[in-house]
């Protein structure tokens, strides 16, 4: 008595239901459309989160991925063997530039989201999803601006010395309530000296300068070098 392989009875059988799920080519445009001009709301609401500090890398992306998730969504359809195919195929793609900010991962995954729910024609998921998520975004940008604003600084400083005194540069953090972390340390045995890398939180803007002239007054202190982001 022959036997089916049931898991090649499973692929045939997505496959037959997703040839038997066609969109007609109005259909298509829509979902692509559609999927586009809500990456375009996905690209603003970035864009305006980072308003004090315009970023334009990734919106451009942002516009694009929605319809390309769109149409990998509509091709792949039910086919179970055309979505491992995808999968497999999105594997050998790497990001190049890695997204720092968490927020901008946020709205990475919101575009992707647009996209499957436009690629399965879930209209009604996508407009009430993305005006639940937008203003959620409008209702938290409005709450960060209203309180207080906070500051964190990157600073480099290179010492005289491959042993600098470390009790110096801490007073000055300590005076001002600054906290900090060290990000990196290079020595150099050649030239004797030795470069610091710095991340400071809780650092006032307008006593930023202020900051560096002290560090940099210092005797063990050659440069020192840095800026402050709102965050």
């Amino acid at each position: 008595m022959p036997t089916i392989d049931p898991i090649n009875q499973f692929l045939a059988q997505s496959g037959s239901d997703a040839s038997s799920m066609q969109l007609t080519m109005v259909d298509s445009l829509i979902s692509l459309a559609l999927a586009t001009a809500f990456g375009v709301v996905v690209a603003i609401l970035q864009l305006l989160a980072h308003r004090d500090k315009p970023t334009y890398r990734l919106w451009r992306t942002l516009v694009l991925i929605a319809p390309l998730i769109a149409m990998a969504t509509m091709a792949v359809g039910t086919n179970l063997a055309a979505a491992f195919t995808l999968f497999g195929t999105l594997a050998i793609v790497r990001f190049r530039t890695a997204i720092k900010n968490p927020l901008d991962a946020a709205f990475v995954i919101f575009s992707v989201v647009i996209g499957l729910a436009t690629g399965n024609q879930n209209y009604t998921v996508a407009l009430i999803g993305t005006i639940v998520i937008a203003t959620t975004v409008v209702i938290l940008l409005a709450f960060n601006r209203i309180g207080p604003s906070e500051y964190r600084a990157d600073l480099r400083v290179a010492f005289n010395s491959t042993d600098p005194p470390r009790a110096e540069w801490e007073a000055i953090f300590s005076r001002h309530k600054i906290g900090y972390k060290i990000e990196s340390c290079t020595i150099d045995m050649d030239k004797q000296s030795q470069t610091m890398s710095f991340e400071l939180s809780n650092v006032d803007e307008q006593k930023w300068p202020e900051l560096l002239n002290e560090v940099v007054s210092l005797e063990s202190v050659t440069r020192a070098t840095g800026r402050a982001n709102k965050i």
